[in-house]
């Protein structure tokens, strides 16, 4: 199997990745060989291409655009996440035999097919973003490239799924900001359903506490208490008399008194420090409990070694670094294979 990959905007490049991690031969086509960019964009661009080979198609001109038809014609599935415009020019929808695969952020019809989009704008036209923050602050967006990353998750999905299927489909597509709506959760459903409307609540969940981020000695963790959790909880805190106190002896009266819970953990936790959390949390009361982890302290998870989580890459003026290997594997595990980032393939 091959899968051509072409287009600027994240979503694509992380389609290819994750078929080049399951052994599968990605052509990735970039619009210039040589392009200035910065520390962060060479960051994006090892972690996202890495292995794939690589060549150089001016595809806006016509010349460029026949080049490029001919790589599909030799490929088994074609992924991009160039705008309609440009594949309209490319006669998208006859490109080539192959399966193609596009994103694009309203999808390739409807009265928002031609909009320019980002996954900052799609989170604000989803609704993500109206229920993200603090209550009395204005409304935020989940850092980076969140919708990027999911949709190019999504289509690498059902690309996979439809090509091993028994009738499989000659095109996909995925839109950005239905992948938006895919991921609300109950949001919807509570309008739907209830006319009600999700608010921001912080870094509460909003239907059950504590389940929230506390401060503790040295940073700070973070604890998913649901109802059957609360007994262990209270025996790590040693604060029993909050059994018997009427603000918290339900998961509805723990909703109703938040402010006061919060108050009375927040003082528990100060005196711990996050490895102490841990151990008393995690390994002696089994409760759902987290540290928040900056992260050069994510690099030194002993966890994600022991899982050879890492893989390694050899970057010429950088020597060996480590990124993140595969999101999902075959057990039992093996040692991601070494890497050497090359900015194009010349073979």
């Amino acid at each position: 199997m091959r899968v051509l990959e072409f287009g600027d905007n994240i979503a694509a490049g992380y389609c290819g990745r994750l078929f080049h991690q399951y052994g599968i031969e990605v052509v990735r086509v970039d619009l210039s060989s040589d392009i200035a960019i910065s520390d962060i964009e060479r960051s994006l661009d090892i972690f996202l291409n890495t292995g794939k080979r690589r060549v150089a198609i001016d595809y806006r001109t016509e010349e460029g655009r026949e080049l490029l038809a001919r790589l599909a014609q030799k490929s088994d599935l074609v992924v991009t996440d160039c705008l309609p415009a440009l594949l309209d020019e490319l006669d998208w929808h006859h490109f080539a035999d192959a399966m193609r695969v596009s994103i694009t952020p309203f999808g390739l019809d409807g009265p928002y097919r031609d909009w320019q989009g980002s996954g900052h704008i799609l989170q604000a036209m989803g609704g993500y973003t109206y229920i993200i923050g603090d209550p009395n602050r204005s409304p935020l967006s989940m850092p980076m490239h969140y919708v990027e990353y999911q949709s190019g998750q999504f289509a690498y999905a059902a690309a996979l799924a439809s090509f091993i299927s028994d009738s499989p489909s000659s095109e996909i597509e995925v839109s950005m900001l239905e992948t938006v709506m895919t991921l609300s959760q109950w949001s919807t459903i509570y309008w739907t359903m209830q006319q009600k409307i999700r608010k921001r609540q912080g870094n509460r969940m909003g239907n059950v506490h504590p389940v929230s981020l506390y401060r503790c000695k040295d940073g700070f963790v973070y604890l998913t208490i649901v109802p059957t959790f609360w007994h262990n909880l209270v025996a790590m805190i040693d604060r029993p008399e909050l059994l018997d106190d009427e603000r918290f002896s339900s998961a509805t009266a723990r909703l109703d008194n938040m402010d006061a819970l919060d108050d009375i953990l927040n003082e528990s936790f100060l005196d711990l420090t996050m490895a102490e959390c841990l151990e008393l949390g995690q390994r002696k009361y089994r409760l759902p409990i987290g540290t928040a982890m900056t992260l050069d302290q994510v690099l030194d998870s002993e966890h994600l070694e022991a899982r050879h989580y890492w893989q390694n890459v050899t970057v010429p003026g950088h020597g060996k670094i480590r990124m993140p290997g595969a999101a999902f594997r075959k057990t039992p595990a093996m040692a991601q294979p070494d890497l050497t980032y090359a900015r194009r393939d010349d073979g």
